[in-house]
This record gives C-alpha cells, sequence and structure tokens, in this order.
C-alpha cells in the first residue's frame, strides 16, 4: 500500500541515492519526525566529510562555509542528489545561537530557511541555552535507530567505516566557536576554521514525499524514482453464457504501456481456465471443453508500463457463438 515519509516511525531507517565521481550508493538516513515547519526531517546515518565551518574564526551558521557547502547542488554536498531527490527537499526554519549579530558579542537566536543543515544544541538534545531553543529535540530518535539506551552512545556520528568522529552543530558556542557532539556523544566546542570535526547533514524533505510501502526489506525515499518500468496485470471475467464462445475480437484501451500479453479464455468458470493468448491483431479462437455447467469469458492482462501512472482499462470482447 503506498504511503509517505510522514507515516514513518520516528528513528526508521530510510536510504537515499547519493552519486560521487560517477558512483551511486544506497546512503542510510535516520527519519527524524516532523519538524516545527511541519516537514520531513532526516539526518544522514554516518557523517559526510571532515569540514570545517568557516573559513576564520566567526561562528555564524548563515552564509559560512559549511552552510554554503551543504546548499550547493552544483559541486557541494546536494551535487549529490538526482532531481526527483532535489524537488523532494523543502525549506524549512531552523535556528541557531550566535554571538556575532549585535557586534559587541551579546548572544542572539537566528532564523533563517534551509534544505540541508547540520542538527543544533537543543535537536541532539541537550537543554536550550540562554540564547533559547533551537529547535526540538530527536534524541529518541536516534535512539530508536542506532539501539542505544544511552543519551551520549545515540549521539555519536561515525564515519562510514564505523568510527567515531566529532560532528558539528551549527550552534555558536561564543563568537569564535561552533558547538560539536564529540567522539564519545559529549557536548564540547571548536574554533569555527577548525577541520578535525565532520559534517553530518540533515535534510528537510515534503511530507507528502513517497517511501517504500509497508513490508518492504528496505524503505527508500522515492521508491518508484528507481525503476524504469511498472508491472501492470489484471484478470477479469467478462460474464456467462449459455451458448459457447467460439471467437472473439479484444478492444482495450492502455496509457503509458510499453509491452503487454493478453489472454482470453471462454471457460473462465473452471478450475483451470484455457487460456488462449490473444493475437497481434486482437483476435482469439477459444477451445470447446468446460468442467463448469456454463460458460464464461475472462480476459487476463500482463502488461509493462512506462511511468507509475500506466494502466490498462476495462477490455471488451466482440464474441462469435457455436450457432448449433
Amino acid at each position: 500500500m503506498p504511503r509517505t515519509i510522514a507515516d514513518l516511525t520516528e528513528g526508521t531507517i530510510v536510504y537515499l541515492d547519493e552519486t560521487i565521481s560517477g558512483t551511486t550508493t544506497h546512503v542510510p538516513y535516520i527519519y527524524l519526525g516532523i519538524d516545527e515547519s511541519d516537514n520531513a526531517r532526516l539526518l544522514r546515518y554516518y557523517a559526510a566529510q571532515a569540514k570545517r565551518m568557516h573559513s576564520s574564526n566567526v561562528a555564524s551558521y548563515a552564509g559560512c562555509e559549511a552552510d554554503v557547502w551543504l546548499e550547493n547542488a552544483v559541486d557541494g554536498f546536494l551535487s549529490r542528489f538526482d532531481e526527483a531527490t532535489l524537488n523532494a527537499l523543502v525549506n524549512t526554519s531552523i535556528s541557531y545561537t550566535d554571538y556575532n549579530t549585535s557586534g559587541d558579542g551579546t548572544v542572539q537566536l537566528v532564523t533563517i530557511a534551509r534544505r540541508c543543515f547540520p542538527l543544533s544544541y537543543t535537536e541532539e538534545g541537550w537543554a536550550a541555552t540562554a540564547a533559547g531553543s533551537e529547535g526540538r529535540s530527536y534524541l529518541d530518535a536516534l535512539k530508536v535507530a542506532t539501539g542505544q539506551t544511552g543519551d551520549y552512545n545515540a549521539k555519536i556520528g561515525r564515519s562510514s567505516d564505523g568510527n567515531a568522529v566529532g560532528v558539528w552543530m551549527r550552534s555558536g558556542y561564543s563568537a569564535a566557536n561552533f558547538r560539536f557532539v564529540g567522539t564519545g556523544g559529549n557536548a564540547g566546542y571548536s574554533n569555527a576554521s577548525g577541520g578535525s570535526s565532520w559534517q553530518r547533514p540533515a535534510l528537510s524533505v515534503a511530507k507528502a514525499t513517497s517511501v517504500s510501502p509497508e513490508g518492504a526489506d528496505e524503505i527508500f525515499l522515492l521508491p518508484d524514482g528507481r525503476r524504469t518500468t511498472w508491472d501492470v496485470s489484471a484478470t477479469m471475467s467478462l460474464g456467462q453464457s449459455a451458448d459457447m464462445p467460439t471467437k472473439a475480437k479484444l478492444i482495450l484501451t492502455t496509457h503509458n504501456i510499453t509491452s503487454a500479453t493478453i489472454y482470453a479464455c471462454n471457460n473462465y468458470a473452471d478450475a483451470s481456465p484455457t487460456w488462449v493468448q490473444v493475437g497481434a491483431d486482437g483476435t482469439v479462437t477459444f477451445g470447446d471443453t468446460k468442467t463448469a455447467d456454463h460458460w464464461e469469458l475472462g480476459v487476463k492482462v500482463i502488461a509493462v508500463g512506462s511511468t507509475h501512472d500506466a494502466w490498462v482499462g476495462e477490455p471488451a470482447l466482440i464474441v462469435e457463438y457455436d450457432e448449433e
């Protein structure tokens, strides 16, 4: 049954395709839930890259080096995604602590709109500072996704090889220092120009974005975007007859069907109907045996569509009957 990302349980792992240097891989993300702007939030399970926040020691997130790289769809982080994934991303409101806006080092809470960004101090699960809350805590979702019950263990960021790494937060600690999640899940801070911590991107996704149906072994964002064909099939009865149908001409409307094999029978009521393939001209000649007490017409369509909305209409048969 079709479903959207908003139908998932917080902490569910969702896979997105990322392409780097021509190689595409399925990358796990954590579904964090719905944010205050009513958008879905995903967090990359593994940190993406060691990268500084700012070229100098200025801990203001908007317009910093990391902010520009994460939002860049040409040669930055967002360039890893195809057009369908980029179209599913939406701007959402995020807040961060900044000590530089007033010019005198006074702490301020700044709100901006972004599609891709690091989590904040409060979103990682720590209490709001004097500046105020930078968003709701997603710690419970992190615990579900990692299987960890302790706060610190659930917050640890890791590279793709499983090693713990420091992970930047977008929250300023002072005019020159950003906060980060340490390798033990603790909160630390470092110069904005430091290059040892990693970027662990979060994505804002439209709530109506489709995901794999319930029961799938792995859940993908935009699963239809990974397919080039769609199976379309139907089997149905077209009614009973006292006389034996001998031949028929099929009338069938289709939409975005690239190929189809169609069968018809005149003994659909039998336990094992005798299916006869309909010819390229739409005609079919039936057999002359049945086990049921009446004749019944049936049609079976096995088709391949070129789009997710491909369909076959209700078939009709123009029938000739045995005149005896």
